[in-house]
């Protein structure tokens, strides 16, 4: 989130850079401030200078109150920012998967194409029958079209999002995805604290991650790391 890292967080992500690990820009216009002035995004953010809410911005673009190009000024913003700090950036997604909102998401995904990002996420959702899931997989469904510019994973599993990070979840996510697909993404918000108010569940995220277990598991499933480089 270019919009929120710090400078020592970016240098210390230009340090990680490896054949399997990339890095890529998780667009933002739907939290925080703008990384452009305000007055070059005045249909973007609220009278606190800060973005409008998912569904406010989605809603406000559906009426017509959102600029295509000041979308495109601050996408173009965050990217130069995380390029300026020596990134070399594979993809994009985006916060709460924004790029994948009915007519917002393929308005979005011109911007990005425009601008040289040539990969990105693709929403699947798949197995998830809770609300949310379901209306996570319309959306899905409804930006397929705009996706075929890019090149994406086949499927993105999500299980920590619904449960807590275990073992058992790694496996039964992965293995349903390789199933489908070759290549996957396994999505993960893994965090030192929780955060009050999220649904999801950092901390047991990174003690998963810390223990190793992860490349083993995927090892006894045929699989590999790769980087999004080679999606």
């Amino acid at each position: 989130m270019a919009n929120f890292a710090s400078d020592a967080e970016l240098r210390e992500l230009a340090r990680l850079a490896s054949p399997t690990f990339s890095v890529g820009l998780h667009l933002t216009l739907n939290a925080g401030p703008p990384l452009s002035a305000a007055s070059a995004v005045p249909s973007l953010i609220d009278t606190n200078g800060q973005f409008y809410s998912s569904s406010q911005l989605w809603q406000r673009y559906l009426r017509g109150q959102v600029r295509p190009a000041e979308m495109q000024v601050e996408i173009g913003a965050q990217l130069r920012r995380l390029a300026d700090a020596g990134l070399a950036l594979t993809h994009a997604d985006s916060h709460q998967h924004l790029h994948q909102y009915p007519l917002l998401g393929p308005a979005l995904l011109r911007i990005l194409r425009a601008l040289g990002v040539r990969r990105v996420r693709r929403l699947t959702a798949a197995g998830r029958l809770d609300g949310r899931g379901l209306v996570l997989r319309a959306f899905a469904a409804s930006s397929r079209a705009a996706l075929r510019d890019f090149a994406t994973p086949g499927a993105l599993v999500s299980t920590f999002s619904t449960e807590a990070a275990s073992a058992a979840g790694f496996r039964r996510g992965v293995a349903a995805a390789f199933r489908r697909t070759d290549t996957a993404e396994f999505m993960s918000h893994p965090g030192l604290s929780e955060r009050p108010g999220s649904p999801l569940m950092r901390v047991p995220e990174y003690t998963f991650w810390r223990s190793g277990e992860a490349r083993e598991l995927l090892r006894e499933l045929g699989g590999e790391l790769v980087s999004y480089a080679v999606v």
